[in-house]
């Protein structure tokens, strides 16, 4: 932060004190917000990680990747809705609302309406859709990987709908300053999702070939999670009505300030359409490349890398830049420059001191990560299969552009609080640009068993890119981001980190090697763990770096050490 910044909230740059105070006041309350969510995002991702590593019990090779098409499908349809009509608009247009003498009421009535019929539609066009879109995205002569997929598609695709009901309800929790239940949500999820797969496993056990799938398994794992997914949306309606809301279904929207609703999600609709078209032929690269044999990786082993890449993007990232988003709208409502970028900088600051450190942790321990969260992964060397080994080269490569993939977060923000759709877009074509680019790179010059990896190269590459234009973008408009000093952080950070995840991972290879059993994998990632931490911990004090003792602070103040 610079000089100035950090006399305008210190008070002294209007000599406002009031203000100050206010300011302070704020930034204590979006981090008591974030660490709400990051204590519920904790508890959801590691029951997520638990339905993963069962799930890797229940389907692998063939089957695994029917699934995963099929079950990721409603999530990219999903984004596609949630990040152009949701999320561009909800917390910008609800906070604005509430202002006006009825709370907002009558404007978010027909908000949501609109939301929730949208939805709706969406998810029975899917419905409609699914056979020909699972059969785009379908090697030809995949008969029973076909049918499968079509059949689970059918179950899980009602999941958008869902998804939406949870985004929208959680978003005007978040507006009202609720959010302990939005993000413990996805946790009753994972819960239901559970209890699904124990009952797989104690019916049929594992499962490989689609030749081999009955009605009834289909029935019983699509439909728990499907099962799951409603849960988790509609578990969002008590809170919401015991916040004092109460929503009334309304219809007719002009006249009402849609138009500027309509401009801002025309250009994230069109960003999230060119995002998700990527993904679906990024899906179909990723399968044309994929066999049976497990020899090559395909969508599932993606998935499983992807699984942990998130975990640390969604605990820290989200909660902090969700946590801040309302304060940036309100920053650029009232022409505050210099508050502006006070929240932009703490967006690219806070959430670095953990995942730098976190990343370095999933490039050195990604076997060990990988053998010990999904056990039902195979390392059968006679055959060439080394499913634990694809996993982690997935997400060794994924985790270079964590904390790009952090700044891309707070870019769209940054573009909702300002309605600034015409910035996003462009910025995610560039993206997706670099990521196509990749794909190409992949089908047509890469052997088979780098092709996932290859498009996950393209994903680092993509974000790192769209990452340092919105940099120099936002600089120029807001007259400085004091980059300097953030990137001497940044690099003080990933000196530590290195040097902790090459001791992680020499204490981890000294434990286990591939062959090793599922408990030495488990004992080498916990010991390779406690290492780059402790590492990393002494390392940060070396190079004095502040911000990881304040972020300790609180924690060592509860230890019993001695004085």
């Amino acid at each position: 932060m610079s000089d100035a910044d950090a006399a305008y909230f210190d008070g002294e740059g209007e000599g406002d004190t009031r203000r100050a105070r206010r300011e302070r006041a704020m930034a204590g309350s979006i981090g008591r917000n974030s660490a709400i969510m990051a204590v519920g995002t904790l508890g959801s991702r590691v029951l997520g990680l638990v339905r993963m590593s069962m799930l890797s019990l229940v389907v692998i090779s063939a089957a695994a990747d029917s699934f995963t098409m099929a079950n990721t499908l409603p999530t990219q349809l999903y984004v596609l809705i949630n990040g152009g009509l949701l999320s561009a608009m909800l917390i910008p247009l609800i906070s604005k609302a509430m202002l006006r003498k009825d709370g907002g009421q009558d404007f978010s009535d027909r908000l949501i309406t609109l939301c929730l019929l949208v939805l709706g539609g969406v998810t029975l066009i899917s419905l409609a859709l699914a056979p020909w879109i699972l059969g785009a995205l379908t090697r030809k002569g995949d008969g029973d990987f076909l049918a499968m997929g079509t059949a689970l598609a059918y179950i899980c695709l009602p999941q958008i709908f869902f998804y939406g009901l949870y985004s929208v309800l959680g978003q005007v929790l978040n507006a009202r300053g609720h959010f302990l239940a939005y993000a413990w949500a996805p946790a009753w999820a994972n819960v239901v999702q559970i209890a699904g797969l124990a009952w797989f496993i104690q019916e049929w056990g594992r499962q490989s070939s689609p030749k081999a799938w009955t009605s009834e398994m289909t029935w019983v794992l699509g439909g728990t999670t499907t099962l799951g997914i409603a849960v988790q949306g509609l578990a969002l309606v008590v809170p919401l009505l015991r916040s004092g809301f109460k929503f009334t279904p309304r219809f007719g929207w002009r006249g009402y300030g849609f138009g500027e609703v309509s401009r801002m999600s025309s250009w994230t609709l069109g960003a999230l359409v060119v995002s998700q078209a990527f993904g679906f032929f990024s899906t179909w690269v990723m399968q044309v490349a994929a066999d049976d044999s497990g020899r090559v990786p395909g969508n599932a082993a993606q998935q499983w890398a992807y699984s942990i890449y998130i975990l640390p993007y969604s605990l820290i990232t989200v909660s902090i830049i969700t946590a801040i988003f309302p304060a940036m709208s309100r920053a650029h409502a009232k022409g505050d420059d210099p508050a502006m970028r006070h929240w932009i900088t703490r967006g690219l600051v806070s959430p670095a001191v953990l995942i730098i450190p976190a990343s370095a942790a999933m490039i050195a321990l990604g076997r060990p990560l990988a053998a010990t969260l999904f056990p039902g992964t195979r390392y059968v060397p006679s055959r060439g299969i080394d499913e634990p080994g694809d996993i982690a080269i997935i997400l060794a490569i994924m985790a270079l552009g964590t904390l790009a993939f952090g700044i891309t977060a707070v870019k769209q923000r940054y573009c909702f609080a300002r309605s600034d759709g015409r910035m996003n877009f462009w910025t995610v074509v560039l993206m997706i640009a670099v990521n196509v680019i990749a794909c190409l790179v992949a089908l047509w010059a890469t052997p088979a068993e780098y092709v996932i990896a290859v498009v996950a190269a393209g994903a680092t590459l993509g974000n790192i890119v769209s990452a340092a234009v919105f940099l120099w973008i936002a600089r120029r408009q807001l007259g400085g981001l004091n980059l300097s000093t953030v990137t001497r952080l940044w690099a003080r950070l990933t000196a530590a980190a290195a040097l902790a995840g090459l001791s992680g991972w020499g204490v981890a290879t000294l434990i286990a090697d591939p062959a090793s059993d599922w408990i030495w994998q488990a004992l080498s990632l916990a010991s390779g763990g406690l290492a780059l931490g402790a590492v990393f911990y002494l390392a940060a004090r070396l190079l004095k770096i502040r911000e990881v003792d304040e972020m300790l602070a609180p924690i060592l103040r509860r230890l019993p050490l001695p004085r």
